[in-house]
């Protein structure tokens, strides 16, 4: 195809400075290796200016994001890192708390009144749930109940890291929750309170919230003894949210609370409540109150109230029924407040027991003001007076006493005044200083005008009639002690009262003139066939609110004693409220029988020696027939 050229030199060499020649390339051709062909495979893998640009780009790209990822390091690790590890703390961290129970409120036997059990409850960290209408919804559906109940609880919740949105479901609702493994949401055993006894001496127990504090009587009064500590668990959750282990120091017991105990007997209290309910039911009356209290020491063993209401379930209740009318509700006692009066003139020794008054045949006017008696009396003995219980006799006597002499014993007897008992609430009655007594206020005391009283003061007055002058500390807590038996505080020895009145005419009065009133007074009907019983019954009508007189048919029917005479153990005061005038209203009547049936009960119960000669009941009763035919009622 080229023709030959002799003097060609050898393949692949060239003389520098000239054109290969034909030969050189024919060669070259032939074995594929002219330079014009590896010349183009060259060209094409040599970087070109654009591709080196390029690369050069993407070089710096990758330097500044991670000098970028760097620094963002640097500045996490300097000032956010804190954050963001409690951040993620938080996340995989959870604070159960470990409820603690709360203490107990036993009688002087040890019997639980107030209590504390378990329950499941269902609780939600609300700020970890990625999706709470879901969450609401499946919880509802577990629960039997619209998820608009859940709803608005998760909501409110918030940031919170423990909230409690169902209490007291049942243990197949709890493991339907815990198998369900929602996110956020778990069971746990929960303390609630409980009242074994019911409407037990519920005014004066109380209640607590849902949450469990006190809110009334002496769950309220006794938070801080009854209360005690919750505990923590601390849980560390996986990637998975599977807990896997407690942390360290994230452990703390919860501190069961003090136990409180009372003076009261729950035996005698439940049978003060029968007998109680019982009269206020018989006569239709609108409430009564009564107290049982040991006259030498203070203590209160009953202190009752009807109607009443179950703790357990308060909220079905008015709030009226929470309130301890025995200690709150102020009332003129009418002749239940004669003793102290006629114990204040022997002191004086104003009267003897042999002095003769006359009583002006039932009806006698003091100024413009007429007292009247429920029988026409004529000239009766000191002892008579109170014996049949007379208006103007007590009147005539508060004459003799004096306003200054009077005013003093009253105050000395407690009235006017809290008595101190440990219990919140108390009202300390209506005594009018001694500048503002009117004209009447000489002959309205002794007869229980012009003057208050709570039950609790009346009974702690009457105390010292019976332990011969003393006045006592009434008390109902007894002592605090740890869950574990433990004794925190001890109350059962409170400081000694003042002399009320002298040790003799307290003996006096009660030996000669009050026993007298039950044996053959106006209050026979608490008559007891083998204990002397002391005591004064009381028909107070009811003064109109703000004053002006009192209302029609409205009458406080009451009856305050002791028993044994010989070494008194008990005092009983009852007071019945508006029993319907129809079906008896006499002191004697309606609460001198309740008062007998609590002392019947609680003598022998406590085991109580008699101090007299056991007499018949048909005889008992035929002398009861005989004194309510001869003497009126009061």
């Amino acid at each position: 195809m080229f023709p030959a050229e002799p003097d060609a030199p050898p393949c692949g060499v060239y003389d520098h400075g000239k054109a290969p020649r034909l030969s050189v390339m024919r060669e070259l051709l032939r074995d594929g290796s002219f330079p014009m062909g590896s010349t183009s495979k060259g060209m094409d893998a040599l970087p070109s200016r654009r591709s080196i640009l390029t690369g050069q780009f993407l070089i710096a790209v990758v330097l500044i994001c991670l000098v970028a990822l760097a620094g963002r390091l640097v500045y996490i690790n300097a000032y956010e890192g804190t954050r963001l590890l409690a951040r993620a703390d938080r996340q995989q961290r959870s604070v159960v708390p470990l409820r603690h129970r709360r203490g107990l409120i036993v009688d002087c036997q040890g019997r639980v009144i107030a209590g504390t059990m378990l329950q499941k409850s269902v609780f939600a960290d609300p700020k970890v749930i990625p999706d709470k209408e879901a969450a609401a919804r499946r919880v509802a559906e577990i629960l039997g109940i619209p998820p608009a109940e859940i709803m608005p609880d998760l909501l409110a919740a918030g940031d919170r890291r423990f909230f409690v949105i169902r209490r007291g479901v049942t243990e197949d609702q709890a493991r339907a929750i815990e198998t369900a493994d929602i996110y956020g949401l778990g069971v746990f055993d929960e303390p609630y309170r409980t009242y074994p006894m019911n409407t037990l001496a519920a005014a004066l127990i109380g209640f607590v919230a849902p949450d469990g504090v006190g809110v009334s009587g002496l769950e309220y009064q006794c938070e801080a003894w009854l209360r005690g500590q919750n505990g923590i668990k601390t849980i560390i959750r996986d990637a998975r949210r599977k807990a896997f282990w407690l942390a360290d120091g994230g452990y703390r017991p919860p501190r069961d609370g003090f136990h409180v105990v009372l003076t009261l007997d729950a035996e005698i209290q439940a049978n003060v409540e029968r007998q109680l309910a019982a009269s206020v039911e018989k006569y239709q009356a609108a409430s009564g109150v009564a107290v049982v209290m040991h006259p030498k020491s203070g203590a209160i063993l009953a202190m009752a109230n009807v109607p009443s209401f179950d703790p357990n379930h308060y909220q079905d209740f008015g709030a009226n029924r929470y309130r301890n009318r025995t200690i709150t509700d102020p009332y003129e006692p009418g002749s239940t407040y004669k003793p102290f009066i006629a114990a204040a003139a022997l002191a004086e020794k104003v009267v003897t027991l042999d002095d003769v008054i006359y009583c002006e045949d039932g009806t006698w006017a003091d100024g413009a003001r007429v007292l009247h008696d429920h029988h026409p009396y004529g000239a009766l003995r000191f002892d008579e007076v109170l014996i049949k219980s007379s208006n103007v006799g007590m009147a005539k006597i508060g004459k003799r006493l004096g306003n200054r002499k009077l005013y003093e014993y009253v105050k000395a007897f407690g009235f006017g005044s809290r008595s101190g008992i440990d219990l919140i609430g108390e009202d300390p009655g209506i005594v009018l200083p001694f500048s503002r007594w009117g004209p009447f206020t000489t002959t309205s005391i002794p007869i229980g005008q012009e003057v208050a009283v709570t039950p609790l003061q009346l009974t702690r007055a009457f105390c010292a009639l019976a332990n011969g002058g003393v006045l006592v500390q009434p008390y109902i807590i007894r002592a605090v002690m740890t869950s574990d038996g433990r004794l925190v505080s001890d109350f059962s020895n409170p400081p000694p009262g003042g002399e009320a009145i002298p040790a003799g005419v307290a003996i006096l009065l009660r030996d000669k003139v009050l026993c007298e009133v039950v044996e053959h007074g106006t209050g026979q009907q608490a008559k007891l066939p083998n204990y002397r019983v002391f005591g004064k019954t009381g028909t107070a009508e009811i003064a109109r609110k703000g004053g002006g007189g009192y209302e029609e048919n409205a009458y406080v029917s009451s009856f305050i004693a002791g028993a044994p005479a010989s070494d008194p153990e008990l005092v009983v005061c009852v007071a019945v409220f508006r029993p319907k005038k129809s079906l008896g209203y006499y002191g004697g009547t309606v609460a001198a029988p309740v008062v007998r049936e609590i002392l019947t009960h609680a003598l022998a119960y406590l085991q109580i020696s008699p101090d007299k000669a056991p007499t018949s009941l048909s005889a008992a009763a035929e002398s009861d027939a005989e004194g309510i035919a001869d003497f009126p009622q009061d």
